[in-house]
Protein backbone atom coordinates (compact mmCIF):
# COMPACT_ATOMS: atom_id res chain seq x y z
CA UNK A 1 0.00 0.00 0.00
CA UNK A 2 1.52 3.35 -1.08
CA UNK A 3 2.32 5.71 1.98
CA UNK A 4 -0.25 8.55 2.34
CA UNK A 5 1.42 12.31 2.00
CA UNK A 6 0.71 14.20 5.40
CA UNK A 7 -0.55 17.48 5.03
CA UNK A 8 -0.70 20.50 7.41
CA UNK A 9 -2.75 23.75 6.52
CA UNK A 10 -2.24 26.75 7.76
CA UNK A 11 -4.88 29.76 7.19
CA UNK A 12 -6.35 32.04 9.90
CA UNK A 13 -9.85 31.39 8.64
CA UNK A 14 -11.76 28.29 9.63
CA UNK A 15 -14.23 28.03 6.61
CA UNK A 16 -10.61 28.51 4.11
CA UNK A 17 -9.38 25.63 5.85
CA UNK A 18 -12.43 23.39 5.35
CA UNK A 19 -12.51 24.40 2.01
CA UNK A 20 -8.89 23.52 1.53
CA UNK A 21 -9.04 20.14 3.46
CA UNK A 22 -12.55 18.79 1.50
CA UNK A 23 -10.24 19.55 -1.98
CA UNK A 24 -7.30 17.22 -0.45
CA UNK A 25 -9.17 14.42 0.61
CA UNK A 26 -10.72 13.68 -2.68
CA UNK A 27 -7.33 12.34 -3.43
CA UNK A 28 -7.32 8.69 -0.99
CA UNK A 29 -3.10 9.07 -1.64
CA UNK A 30 -2.88 12.08 1.03
CA UNK A 31 -4.44 13.04 4.32
CA UNK A 32 -4.87 16.51 6.29
CA UNK A 33 -2.86 15.38 9.55
CA UNK A 34 -3.23 18.95 11.19
CA UNK A 35 -4.68 22.79 11.28
CA UNK A 36 -3.08 25.45 12.27
CA UNK A 37 -4.87 29.14 12.30
CA UNK A 38 -1.74 30.73 13.51
CA UNK A 39 2.04 30.49 12.70
CA UNK A 40 2.40 29.58 15.96
CA UNK A 41 0.61 26.89 16.21
CA UNK A 42 1.90 25.86 12.54
CA UNK A 43 5.09 24.97 13.88
CA UNK A 44 3.64 23.30 16.92
CA UNK A 45 2.52 20.99 14.56
CA UNK A 46 5.31 20.36 12.31
CA UNK A 47 7.27 19.60 15.94
CA UNK A 48 4.51 17.01 16.86
CA UNK A 49 4.12 15.42 13.91
CA UNK A 50 5.39 13.91 10.50
CA UNK A 51 4.54 16.03 7.79
CA UNK A 52 5.25 15.81 3.98
CA UNK A 53 3.79 19.38 3.22
CA UNK A 54 2.43 22.80 4.40
CA UNK A 55 0.00 25.04 2.52
CA UNK A 56 -0.06 28.10 3.82
CA UNK A 57 -1.46 31.69 3.68
CA UNK A 58 1.08 34.65 3.61
CA UNK A 59 -1.16 36.98 6.63
CA UNK A 60 -1.57 35.13 10.19
CA UNK A 61 -1.54 35.93 13.55
CA UNK A 62 1.82 35.83 16.09
CA UNK A 63 3.87 34.67 12.82
CA UNK A 64 3.62 35.63 9.30
CA UNK A 65 3.79 33.15 6.17
CA UNK A 66 7.25 34.50 5.21
CA UNK A 67 8.74 33.96 8.81
CA UNK A 68 6.91 30.65 8.85
CA UNK A 69 8.40 29.91 5.50
CA UNK A 70 11.65 30.37 6.62
CA UNK A 71 11.64 28.77 10.07
CA UNK A 72 10.57 25.49 8.27
CA UNK A 73 13.18 25.55 5.67
CA UNK A 74 15.39 25.98 8.44
CA UNK A 75 14.32 23.37 11.21
CA UNK A 76 12.32 21.27 8.53
CA UNK A 77 14.13 20.74 5.19
CA UNK A 78 12.30 18.47 3.62
CA UNK A 79 9.11 19.71 4.27
CA UNK A 80 7.29 21.34 1.27
CA UNK A 81 5.60 24.75 1.47
CA UNK A 82 3.35 25.91 -1.10
CA UNK A 83 1.80 29.17 -0.37
CA UNK A 84 -2.11 29.80 -0.70
CA UNK A 85 -2.70 33.67 -0.24
CA UNK A 86 -4.67 36.78 -1.77
CA UNK A 87 -1.57 38.61 -2.57
CA UNK A 88 -0.78 38.13 -6.02
CA UNK A 89 2.25 40.51 -6.56
CA UNK A 90 5.43 40.56 -7.31
CA UNK A 91 6.94 41.58 -3.67
CA UNK A 92 5.31 38.66 -2.32
CA UNK A 93 5.81 36.00 -4.59
CA UNK A 94 9.59 36.94 -4.87
CA UNK A 95 9.92 37.36 -0.73
CA UNK A 96 8.16 33.63 -0.69
CA UNK A 97 9.82 31.75 -3.18
CA UNK A 98 12.82 33.40 -2.38
CA UNK A 99 12.85 31.90 1.21
CA UNK A 100 12.05 28.69 0.28
CA UNK A 101 8.24 27.50 -1.03
CA UNK A 102 7.79 25.48 -3.68
CA UNK A 103 4.80 27.09 -5.23
CA UNK A 104 2.23 30.11 -4.76
CA UNK A 105 -1.54 30.37 -5.58
CA UNK A 106 -4.11 33.12 -4.83
CA UNK A 107 -7.86 31.93 -3.29
CA UNK A 108 -9.35 33.22 -6.24
CA UNK A 109 -7.49 30.52 -8.48
CA UNK A 110 -9.82 27.57 -9.78
CA UNK A 111 -10.05 24.78 -6.98
CA UNK A 112 -9.00 22.55 -9.38
CA UNK A 113 -5.66 24.24 -9.91
CA UNK A 114 -4.92 23.17 -5.91
CA UNK A 115 -4.37 19.16 -6.43
CA UNK A 116 -1.94 19.99 -9.51
CA UNK A 117 -0.07 22.51 -7.30
CA UNK A 118 0.32 19.45 -4.36
CA UNK A 119 1.15 16.94 -7.14
CA UNK A 120 3.33 19.41 -9.16
CA UNK A 121 5.00 20.27 -5.29
CA UNK A 122 5.60 16.66 -4.40
CA UNK A 123 7.60 16.12 -7.18
CA UNK A 124 10.29 18.68 -6.28
CA UNK A 125 9.13 20.81 -8.71
CA UNK A 126 7.52 24.41 -8.31
CA UNK A 127 4.38 25.71 -9.07
CA UNK A 128 3.22 28.76 -9.80
CA UNK A 129 -0.63 29.47 -10.53
CA UNK A 130 -1.70 31.32 -14.08
CA UNK A 131 -2.99 34.49 -12.36
CA UNK A 132 0.41 35.14 -10.97
CA UNK A 133 2.13 33.94 -13.77
CA UNK A 134 0.44 36.45 -15.71
CA UNK A 135 1.15 39.37 -12.78
CA UNK A 136 4.97 38.58 -13.46
CA UNK A 137 4.64 39.11 -17.75
CA UNK A 138 2.96 41.57 -17.13
CA UNK A 139 5.62 43.15 -15.28
CA UNK A 140 8.19 42.12 -17.36
CA UNK A 141 6.84 43.49 -20.29
CA UNK A 142 6.48 46.80 -18.33
CA UNK A 143 9.98 47.01 -17.81
CA UNK A 144 10.94 46.41 -21.22
CA UNK A 145 8.36 49.22 -22.53
CA UNK A 146 10.78 51.93 -21.45
CA UNK A 147 13.14 53.34 -18.86
CA UNK A 148 11.34 56.57 -17.55
CA UNK A 149 9.49 56.60 -14.53
CA UNK A 150 6.05 54.45 -15.06
CA UNK A 151 2.58 56.75 -15.32
CA UNK A 152 0.07 57.76 -12.87
CA UNK A 153 -2.32 56.64 -14.86
CA UNK A 154 -1.71 53.33 -14.04
CA UNK A 155 -2.49 53.57 -10.36
CA UNK A 156 -6.49 53.60 -9.61
CA UNK A 157 -7.45 56.33 -7.26
CA UNK A 158 -7.45 54.93 -3.96
CA UNK A 159 -3.71 53.70 -4.99
CA UNK A 160 -2.71 57.36 -5.49
CA UNK A 161 -4.62 58.14 -2.10
CA UNK A 162 -2.27 56.22 -0.45
CA UNK A 163 0.84 57.01 -2.16
CA UNK A 164 -0.04 60.49 -1.19
CA UNK A 165 -0.03 59.30 2.48
CA UNK A 166 2.66 56.90 2.36
CA UNK A 167 5.24 59.95 1.16
CA UNK A 168 3.55 62.15 3.86
CA UNK A 169 5.16 59.56 6.46
CA UNK A 170 1.52 58.05 7.48
CA UNK A 171 2.22 54.46 8.97
CA UNK A 172 -0.65 51.89 7.65
CA UNK A 173 -2.64 52.05 10.54
CA UNK A 174 -3.27 55.63 10.11
CA UNK A 175 -3.83 55.24 6.50
CA UNK A 176 -6.48 52.66 7.43
CA UNK A 177 -8.32 54.77 10.03
CA UNK A 178 -8.17 57.80 7.52
CA UNK A 179 -9.74 55.78 5.02
CA UNK A 180 -11.92 53.81 6.83
CA UNK A 181 -10.67 50.58 5.96
CA UNK A 182 -8.95 47.55 7.16
CA UNK A 183 -4.32 47.78 7.78
CA UNK A 184 -4.60 44.33 5.53
CA UNK A 185 -6.62 46.63 2.63
CA UNK A 186 -3.56 48.92 3.29
CA UNK A 187 -1.01 46.02 2.51
CA UNK A 188 -2.75 44.71 -0.25
CA UNK A 189 -2.67 48.55 -2.12
CA UNK A 190 1.22 48.89 -1.12
CA UNK A 191 1.72 45.62 -2.28
CA UNK A 192 0.19 46.45 -5.91
CA UNK A 193 2.00 49.55 -5.66
CA UNK A 194 5.26 48.32 -5.41
CA UNK A 195 4.10 45.91 -8.13
CA UNK A 196 2.93 48.16 -10.74
CA UNK A 197 5.78 50.91 -10.01
CA UNK A 198 8.23 48.19 -10.20
CA UNK A 199 9.73 50.06 -6.85
CA UNK A 200 11.32 47.93 -4.38
CA UNK A 201 10.26 49.96 -0.64
CA UNK A 202 9.33 52.52 1.22
CA UNK A 203 11.86 55.03 -0.05
CA UNK A 204 11.61 54.66 -3.57
CA UNK A 205 7.25 55.00 -3.13
CA UNK A 206 8.38 58.36 -1.36
CA UNK A 207 10.82 59.09 -4.01
CA UNK A 208 8.23 58.18 -6.71
CA UNK A 209 5.94 60.33 -5.03
CA UNK A 210 7.36 63.93 -4.90
CA UNK A 211 8.27 63.51 -8.81
CA UNK A 212 5.06 62.93 -9.69
CA UNK A 213 3.42 66.02 -7.20
CA UNK A 214 1.69 64.11 -4.77
CA UNK A 215 3.38 65.77 -1.92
Amino acid sequence: MPKLVKIIIADDHPLVRVGIKELIHKDPAWTVVGEAGDGGRLLELLSAKKCDLVVADISMPEMDGLAAVRKIRREYPRVKILILSMMKDYHHFHELMSAGALGYMVKDDAPEQLPLAIKTILKGKRYVSSSVTKVLVDREVRSLDGGGMPSLEILTKREKQILAMIAQGKANKNIAGKLDISVRTVEHHRANLTDKLGLKDTASLVKYAIAKGLT
